[in-house]
């Protein structure tokens, strides 16, 4: 069955790019060295660089688009399949980690050359004709992540099975070990419709909305069970715990619960900061989870009453 809807490949593209932002503190997160928006080191800046679309994906040049798409159906089309999104022996390259996480070809070379892949096949390619492919791929994943479709209710709950979403919460998916159908996800069907659902699967702390009934205003916000923390271990063993603002190797600084904010540097990794993440299983699972698995969840929790 061919999905109109917003796809579930857009969803992980989305979620794993913002998950991979979200890793990188504040001072960091805008490029490795010099390459950011000015294009690969030492090729120059100006319109023909990369740049970003909404501060989060890279808009390569056409030119170098249109070369990888002749170099990627050459060199790698047989085994990922038509457009990246897999085939005969490889998987898909849209929601790869190697993918997501590249930058102007850098990780995709290093991923070649690696022993995991040079096992398999063997390509004795340029960096030129790597750029061009990753500016292929990452042309790809900005077109599956911004892509809109209908986002019917009634499509999303036919491209699942409900026992099938049943059977993988409490068996390969390990969503029983941090939630109840009836504790934490009680009635959770009734709160959400379909499409909110796979939202909150794919993306919980973005996903949402969609509810089917009204939240009031004017309360102030609890707070965020779920917000990411960091806890930095003084040298004497004082600790300190807050929201992570910046987080270096170099310094890191925290919002405190009072609201004043907190900056130590850090040399050797001292002091130690820990970071503590709520939603890490979610994290984890996004690099594994199937499109099938994530539309039979779905499926499963909509019949949760």
């Amino acid at each position: 069955m061919k999905l109109n809807f917003r796809q579930s490949l857009s969803f992980r593209c989305i979620t794993l790019a913002c998950m991979a932002l979200a890793c990188v503190a504040p001072g960091l997160a805008q490029g490795r060295g010099g390459r950011g928006g000015s294009g690969r080191g030492g090729r120059g800046g100006g319109p023909a660089g990369p740049a970003l679309i909404g501060g989060r994906f890279k808009a390569y040049p056409a030119e170098a688009v249109t070369a990888g798409t002749t170099a990627y159906n050459t060199k790698c089309g047989y085994c990922h399949g038509d457009r990246a999104k897999g085939g005969n022996a490889g998987p898909d390259l849209i929601a790869s980690d190697v993918s997501l996480h590249d930058e102007d070809g850098v990780g995709l070379g290093e991923y070649l050359n690696s022993a995991a892949h040079t096992k398999v096949v063997k390509n004795d390619l340029d960096k030129e004709t790597i750029y061009n492919i990753a500016a292929y791929i990452h042309s790809r994943i900005i077109y599956s992540a911004t892509t809109r479709g209908e986002t019917s209710p009634e499509a999303v709950l036919k491209a699942g099975d409900a026992k099938a979403g049943e059977a993988y919460f409490n068996g390969a998916g390990g969503c029983n070990k941090c939630h109840s159908v009836t504790g934490n996800l009680k009635g959770i069907g009734s709160k959400y419709d379909a499409v909110a659902l796979q939202d909150k699967i794919v993306n919980p702390r973005g996903g949402g909305g969609r509810g089917r009934g009204r939240g009031g205003f004017g309360a102030e916000a609890p707070p965020d069970p779920n917000a990411i923390t960091a806890t930095v271990t003084l040298p004497g063993g004082k600790t300190v715990t807050g929201i992570p603002l910046r987080l270096t190797d170099f310094d890191v600084t925290l919002r405190l619960p009072d609201g004043s904010t907190q900056t130590w540097t850090r040399e050797n990794g001292i002091p130690k900061v820990e970071r503590h993440d709520p939603l890490q299983a979610h994290v984890d699972i996004m690099t594994k989870l199937t499109d099938k698995q994530m539309h039979d969840v779905t499926a499963y929790l909509a019949t949760i009453k």
